[in-house]
């Protein structure tokens, strides 16, 4: 049986309402969300799936209700880009393909046996995504200092996030961990590179991500930790990272929070 993460674990969203419209979204503050039209009935099957996702609009919620920018954010879905952050247009960049395609690897990877769809696994590694691009954007908008890579440095608020933000948010965080493991499959041997690419390797997202779910709650995933053999060693600086995780991004962020405006 597939396990999620190597444990098997089911996830129940919760629902906050938000009004999507084909085209043009406009918040009250800095952030909207973009539909480009779809191109055939498959991708308008995907636009809707989309569109219509308690997750998704959990997500971009958070985004609108909680942090300030320094200029107006556009999420944009549609395209031929990967999942990006235009940093001149600030936009982040979303296309329907990779939606798909995320479904199709959790379809071909049988991963409907965690009790998980392939397509709800594919909407919670697009709300990590998001989260991701994200990070990217409040770095570069508010000039927040990073000391080690920006992509690890986006990954971890994306995990950081889905837990601290969201109910079940490891569950979400788990799909995103696995979709790592099964890109990192692509690989037949490792090329240089891949060593000096700006994103860590995928198999080294997998596991760190692991590591900050475990981290978070360390009764809880105590099994997951002996499925993968992480030894306790390592498990103990997970729940050290985790807790200098937590700590260093609300302080990095805590001047962005709408409401501290009113302090």
């Amino acid at each position: 049986m597939v396990r999620r993460g190597m444990l098997v674990i089911r996830r129940f969203a919760s629902a906050v309402c938000c009004i999507f419209v084909s085209g043009l979204v406009l918040a009250g503050n800095t952030v909207q969300v973009r539909f480009l039209p779809a191109s055939d009935s498959e991708t308008q099957a995907i636009k809707q799936v989309i569109e219509q996702s308690p997750l998704v609009q959990d997500v971009i919620e958070l985004m609108r209700e909680r942090y300030r920018l320094s200029e107006r954010l556009t999420i944009q879905f549609g395209g031929d880009d990967d999942p990006a952050y235009d940093e001149e247009a600030h936009t982040i960049l979303i296309s329907y393909d990779f939606f798909a395609e995320a479904i199709e690897r959790f379809e071909n990877a049988n991963y409907a046996e965690t009790g998980v769809t392939s397509q709800n696994a594919a909407l919670d590694v697009l709300a990590h995504t998001l989260l991701h691009e994200f990070g990217h954007a409040i770095i570069s908008m508010n000039k927040l200092p990073v000391v080690a890579k920006e992509e690890d440095a986006a990954d971890s608020l994306a995990t950081l996030l889905l837990i601290e933000r969201f109910e079940h948010g490891q569950d979400i965080a788990l799909s995103a961990a696995d979709m790592f493991a099964l890109e990192s499959e692509d690989y037949e041997r490792l090329e240089e590179p891949d060593f000096w690419d700006e994103h860590s390797l995928d198999a080294q997202r997998y596991y760190t991500t692991l590591c900050h779910i475990y981290g978070s709650d360390p009764d809880k995933y105590a099994d997951l930790m002996e499925e993968v053999d992480i030894d306790q060693d390592r498990r103990e600086l997970c729940i050290d990272e985790y807790d200098v995780l937590t700590n260093s991004w609300n302080a990095l962020l805590a001047p962005y929070l709408q409401d501290s405006r009113k302090k």
